[in-house]
């Protein structure tokens, strides 16, 4: 009980009590080198087991508690997803003042944008993610992933998705300057069944898909909090080309995007999107490397991937 002292037995006292091991009538030849080997060999035996103890907790709490998985989102999935979505809008820029303009004088407004319909779209894949904690954990991609495009506030809400436990979101609107990206959006990742859900709200939109086309546009620098910390997207309009799909040649705008951070916290991406006039996907390229902080200590985080369109025709 409380207050209770615990006795040191009198043989232990006997052997290690500083006034014995100084009294002149102890034995002479008593074994304290002996003592000091055993004491040190119990020590290292108590600490190997302590090593073993804590490996196997980890090993436990890897395999059994925080136990990971990767699971393909189908497209049957993504598509009934979809079907269960009642809202429906117009996916065309927000209509003008009606005007009768004579047909023999070339007018000077610039085309309206529209934007891609909604539906569920196909993409051939290759990539992985992973992170070095707990040992390490890599998620590989399924040969086809999905983009997903709903109606949404003044345009869409496009959601790729890689896994079930890995998916970004975006939105895009058609305004007279072209196809621009909403200062919001959506993360996600889950390793080890650890949700890492991460919203992205920004201080401005950015045009991606512009409708006239300017050579030489500077780059547009967002400022936006991904959860809770800043991140700084840079995006570059690049040049227009063109890429097969199904055997139909589609117009692209190349638009990089690139994040370098180099804080203790640091972050390099760079995505490389190639998308049709009305904002939808064609092709797509990134890379990522970042490192985060955890309970566990700082966390390494990879990703690469490739998506190609495989049919500008959506699936609903």
């Amino acid at each position: 009980m409380g207050g209770a002292s615990r006795r040191v037995p009198e043989r232990i006292a006997t052997a290690t009590g500083p006034t014995q091991l100084g009294n002149s009538s102890a034995p002479t030849n008593y074994p304290v080198s002996s003592v000091a080997t055993s004491t040190a060999r119990r020590s290292i035996v108590v600490t190997a087991a302590v090593v073993v103890v804590v490996v196997g907790a980890v090993v436990v709490v890897r395999e059994v508690v925080l136990r990971d998985r990767s699971r393909a989102v189908s497209v049957d999935a993504a598509l009934d997803r979809f079907r269960s979505s009642t809202t429906t809008i117009a996916t065309t820029a927000p209509s003008v003042a009606t005007t009768v303009i004579n047909s023999t004088v070339p007018s000077t407004l610039p085309p309206i944008a529209t934007l891609a319909e909604v539906g569920i779209y196909r993409y051939r894949t290759t990539g992985t993610e992973s992170i070095d904690a707990l040992d390490g954990a890599s998620h590989g991609y399924p040969a086809e992933t999905t983009v997903t495009v709903t109606a949404d506030g003044c345009g869409v809400l496009m959601r790729w998705d890689a896994l079930v436990e890995r998916y970004d979101e975006w939105r895009l609107c058609a305004t007279d300057s072209g196809i621009e990206l909403q200062p919001n959006g959506r993360q996600y990742h889950e390793f080890f069944s650890q949700p890492d859900d991460e919203g992205v709200v920004c201080d401005r939109g950015v045009v991606l898909v512009p409708t006239t086309v300017t050579a030489n546009l500077p780059p547009v620098s967002q400022q936006c909090m991904l959860a809770e910390d800043p991140w700084v997207p840079v995006w570059q309009v690049l040049e227009r080309s063109t890429r097969d799909v199904d055997g139909v040649a589609v117009e692209v705008q190349h638009v990089r995007m690139t994040i370098t951070d180099d804080d203790q916290y640091s972050e390099h991406t760079q995505t490389d999107w190639y998308l049709d006039p009305q904002g939808l996907p064609v092709e797509v390229t990134g890379v990522k490397v970042s490192t985060t902080p955890s309970p566990i200590g700082p966390v390494t985080y990879h990703e690469q991937y490739h998506l190609e369109l495989e049919s500008t025709t959506p699936l609903q």
